[in-house]
């Protein structure tokens, strides 16, 4: 991949945006993102998962009440993951769903088949016999499903269930260390086809240690979190050169003063133009020269792209993890965007927030180095630096929400003046547009 490389021109810089001079307005892209709306008694929640490459393989799928308290029926769970086209998403990445024994029973879990749909049982819940158990299992793959459990040991009794299944959960913090690395040696000695996800990571550190120790899927906050080992010069000159640009799009510089940042670059010359020449503007003919590029694209939609594409500059050895923060903060800035009824301006500066809050972590700067070097407004700085300020509430939800914490997420929407609905609805779409975005079509492994 070229340092500028992006082979798509993204829906949010559309046409009616670039006529405007602003991006298209959440509400219209909103309404097209989500036309099967989720079953009004559950909140949606995903769980990224992550892959030795560090890609974001797939994501576990779970819902809850919208009312805190209030319990929500499987039947009530699974029609939400429906809803939510859960067996649409599984046909590319992995769709980690918790199933109980029941649900395979009576056969709910059918419509949710998907290649990459993953169903997860819960050896600890159940007080089968292991006999009555291997047979659930059976059945389960007999209709074409792909099995995940948790709870399981390496006692002899398990050994049917180990051989039916295909990913085992383990959660490191549950065991001692020692005998967590020989559980995982023994496990690979006996199974060698069981894929084995690590769960409940806090630190990239504890992610090396598993997957050194054989694990491969890892899950947990660790992925949104600085990697104080990460000894990788980041701002490289491309990205120096991105936020010089940044900076005269965000103060009004001149155009002359923009093309004479952009000329230093062939990279981000070839790229500005590709942009400018996508068939989403429907100009007749070519764009051949920066100044009329930057006419075509305006500058808040140059703005928000040369934004995006500070995730994607370079090509080291974190390229794949790049790509995944991309797309977690592509979700995370477009659900800040379109859940609030701010003002078209300050929604615009939400989603600036929402990008720029994995900056730090994408180029392993601490984050009032970057700000020091970038011109943004007063209230931007404010919830990025000391997290206070109008937006600071807006960043907040969506983290509640994220690391699933939704009584308080609930809460917080509350307080800003929310609907539960609205939250749903936008965090659904967001997770959505940011999936159409990034043009996922590869299979899972």
């Amino acid at each position: 991949m070229g340092i500028f490389s992006w082979p798509w021109w993204p829906s949010w810089l559309g046409k009616r945006g670039l006529a405007h001079g602003i991006a298209a307005p959440a509400s219209a892209q909103l309404a097209a993102a989500s036309p099967h709306p989720v079953d009004a008694a559950a909140l949606v929640l995903r769980a990224e998962i992550v892959d030795q490459r560090n890609r974001l393989c797939g994501y576990r799928f779970s819902a809850t009440a919208r009312q805190p308290g209030a319990p929500l029926p499987e039947a009530a769970l699974l029609a939400a993951l429906l809803a939510a086209r859960v067996p649409e998403f599984a046909q590319r990445r992995i769709a980690l769903v918790p199933l109980s024994l029941d649900a395979v029973t009576f056969g709910r879990q059918l419509p949710l088949l998907a290649p990459h749909t993953l169903f997860l049982l819960d050896r600890r819940h159940s007080e089968l016999a292991v006999e009555q158990l291997a047979g659930r299992m059976a059945a389960l793959r007999e209709s074409g499903a792909r099995l995940a459990l948790r709870g399981a040991s390496l006692a002899q009794e398990d050994a049917p269930l180990l051989a039916l299944c295909d990913v085992l959960m383990l959660y490191p913090n549950e065991h001692a260390l020692p005998a967590f690395q020989s559980m995982l040696r023994q496990l690979r000695l006996r199974y060698p086809a069981l894929k084995l996800c690590a769960d409940g990571l806090e630190s990239w550190d504890e992610q090396r240690m598993c997957r050194a120790w054989g694990c491969d899927y890892f899950m947990g906050p660790f992925l949104t979190t600085p990697d104080r080992d990460d000894g990788e010069a980041k701002l490289d000159q491309s990205r120096m050169t991105s936020l010089e640009l940044l900076n005269l799009l965000r103060t009004e510089a001149p155009l002359p003063a923009l093309i004479d940042v952009v000329k230093r670059d062939p990279g981000m010359t070839y790229q500005i133009l590709q942009w400018a020449n996508a068939p989403a503007h429907g100009l007749g003919a070519k764009v051949t020269g920066l100044q009329q590029a930057f006419l075509v694209l305006g500058r808040n939609q140059l703005y928000r792209a040369v934004t995006v594409s500070m995730f994607r500059l370079g090509a080291g050895s974190h390229q794949e993890r790049d790509e995944t923060l991309l797309e977690v903060a592509l979700t995370r800035a477009r659900f800040m965007e379109t859940c609030s009824h701010l003002p078209q301006t300050q929604r615009d500066e939400l989603f600036l927030v929402g990008m720029l809050s994995l900056l730090d972590v994408l180029l392993g700067v601490p984050m009032a180095q970057l700000l020091d070097s970038m011109q943004l407004s007063e209230e931007i700085r404010e919830v990025l630096l000391a997290n206070r300020g109008p937006y600071a509430p807006y960043l907040m939800l969506a983290l509640l929400l994220e690391r699933d914490k939704v009584a308080a997420a609930l809460a917080q929407g509350q307080r800003l003046g929310l609907e539960v609905d609205r939250l749903a609805d936008s965090g659904q779409a967001a997770f959505e547009w940011a999936q159409q975005a990034l043009h996922h079509g590869a299979a899972a492994d």
